[in-house]
């Protein structure tokens, strides 16, 4: 390579691995305000970003750049460490296993037609669609042979048929209901598997943190999330969308405060949004436990026709080890 092409490489290159440090430095130190925290939830594409710019700048030999570009690799990769090298929690031997999934429809048309196949196919317990087309919703009553089908509607609705969540359960359920914490958002369904010991989950979508007041609102149903789970037994499992990543402030808060355990961990990253965009996919929808579960099984599924993949998380009792 010439010494001017090398030239004509170093500046903006310089100038790519200073904004991609930069933007990391402020995401950590600013990650409760809007809309810093918002960078804190891409450290993959950061680190991405940071080692190719490591490469190039070993190619053109630029020392300056070759420095903050390793220091924002390494930076992002001490973010990504605990998810990556994470333990899963020991499942006690031989006990009940109970498979939960979700998929957030975002109220645009799906194709119930292959959601049906894949339930027969894999044939979870109890699946959650948040926000379906009310069309769908319609077409999910008699799409699902061998599920028992439940809906919850809107708090507030001129439409008695108006369908906010659809509950399809093989599992005996004790209870489907809407919880009464309004700060969940206007798809959230608290149900209870009764089948052995009871386990109660709470499945929500919360809003995209786009604006300031729309992270607000993400944030109001990511704490009820918080105070739902510390006031439920040991046996709970709290699972949506929550438009917030692992490493996010409002995620680790939830964690914190609801006494929780992130199945992720032991999983891999298992990113499921956007899925019409690979490059900037992130994991936003969750599944996390409390102390007395622990997931044998995790992955995302198809998207059947949403922004977002379909989650499935299969738990047992924990072990008390």
């Amino acid at each position: 390579m010439t010494t001017g092409v090398r030239t004509l490489i170093r500046v903006p290159a310089f100038i790519a691995a200073t904004v991609a440090l930069a933007v990391t430095l402020l995401g950590r130190v600013a990650s409760g305000s809007w809309p810093f925290g918002l960078v804190t939830n891409f450290p993959v594409q950061l680190a991405l970003a940071s080692a190719l710019l490591t490469v190039i700048a070993l190619v053109v030999r630029a020392r300056i750049t070759l420095v903050v570009a390793i220091a924002g690799l390494v930076l992002n990769g001490l973010i990504l460490a605990p998810e990556l090298t994470g333990d899963r929690r020991t499942a006690r031997v031989r006990t009940a296993a109970l498979t939960v999934g979700h998929l957030n429809a975002q109220t645009r048309p799906i194709d119930v037609a292959a959601l049906s196949r894949h339930l027969a196919a894999i044939r979870p317990d109890v699946f959650v669609v948040l926000d379906p087309d009310q069309s769908d919703a319609r077409l999910l009553n008699r799409a699902t042979p061998g599920y028992t089908v439940y809906r919850t509607g809107a708090r507030v609705t001129t439409d008695p048929d108006f369908v906010r969540t659809v509950v399809l359960s093989r599992a005996p359920i004790d209870h489907v209901r809407r919880p009464a914490n309004p700060d969940f958002g206007a798809s959230a369904v608290e149900v209870v598997v009764s089948a052995g010991a009871p386990i109660s989950i709470v499945v929500f979508g919360t809003d995209s943190p786009t604006t300031s007041g729309r992270a607000q609102n993400r944030d109001r149903a990511l704490r009820a999330a918080a105070r739902w789970s510390r006031s439920r037994p040991p046996r709970r499992i709290v699972m949506g969308d929550f438009n917030a990543t692992p490493w996010s402030s409002p995620f680790r808060e939830l964690i914190h405060d609801g006494r929780l355990f992130d199945t992720l961990n032991g999983f891999g990253l298992q990113v499921s949004w956007p899925e019409s965009n690979f490059v900037l996919r992130i994991p936003i929808d969750h599944a996390l436990l409390g102390p007395g579960l622990a997931a044998t099984e995790r992955g995302t599924g198809p998207s059947f026709g949403s922004q977002h993949r379909s989650l499935l998380v299969t738990v047992t009792a924990r072990s008390e080890q």
